[in-house]
């Protein structure tokens, strides 16, 4: 077992090398292919995500060629931090091996106390408007920083406000690209995965426009036909959110 901790959190090593072999413990978040959940370890709140045993070939995959999710995760949230883009602080990451292959991985980060951008529409009107302007803007600062996050919806997107102004961070950063420069496909590729309500996503899309200058027609129709693509996948999404609003 291979366990990686910031060592601001050093004082949790004993309760990370127990994870793999507790289980789940608290409060679960999640519990599809990959399970999360958030446990209280010394007054302060934290999530682990147990990411799914890949396919044989993937465990070939992660033990000689790429890093894990895990690892990725982690990676990923100092990358992002350095950049001055939030994310939730990250704690550590554990890699478990069964004989010579990798087997499960495990990534721990502070729980953040705010909601995400799927749950805008319990905000008065006139504030969503003003939080989309925010978001908006940061989504453009994403990317003139050349980052390019390819799991980039509203479940994984928190916002808070801090000193004044709208401010968000990011969760589930395990798939992303880092590039010097992006393209206008590159961008619409993100931008896709904001499976919202046609009216938040419209908004979106004309502020986002406006501030890069674009035409917000040829980005709007490039997004809808983006997802359209994938319409079975919005699907899919859309009755899960029904299902848990009930």
């Amino acid at each position: 077992m291979k366990i990686i901790l910031s060592e601001k959190y050093g004082r949790l090593a004993s309760w990370m090398r127990k994870l793999p072999a507790q289980g789940v413990c608290g409060e679960v978040l999640r519990n599809d292919r990959n399970t999360l959940w958030c446990e209280r370890v010394a007054g302060e709140e934290f999530v682990v995500k147990r990411f799914a045993v890949p396919l044989r070939l993937n465990r070939w995959v992660y033990t000689f060629f790429r890093p894990t999710k895990a690892r990725r995760s982690y990676d990923y949230s100092l990358r992002l931090r350095r950049s001055g883009i939030a994310v939730a602080d990250p704690v550590g990451y554990i890699e478990c091996r069964r004989g010579l292959l990798f087997h499960t991985g495990y990534y721990v980060s502070k729980r953040l106390p705010y909601p995400t951008l799927q749950q805008l529409d319990r905000e008065p009107q006139a504030r969503q408007f003003e939080i989309l302007d925010a978001f908006a803007a940061f989504t453009v600062r994403l990317h003139e920083k050349g980052v390019l996050d390819y799991d980039y919806n509203p479940g994984n997107i928190f916002y808070y406000r801090e000193d004044g102004a709208w401010n968000f961070a990011l969760i589930d950063v395990n798939r992303m690209a880092f590039r010097r420069n992006l393209s206008r496909r590159d961008c619409v590729e993100m931008l896709h995965h904001l499976d919202w309500e046609t009216p938040y996503l419209d908004y979106v899309l004309i502020r986002y426009a406006e501030l890069r200058r674009w035409d917000w027609k040829l980005l709007s129709g490039a997004v809808l036909l983006k997802q359209g693509i994938n319409l079975p996948v919005r699907i899919r999404r859309f009755f899960k959110r029904l299902i848990g609003r009930k």
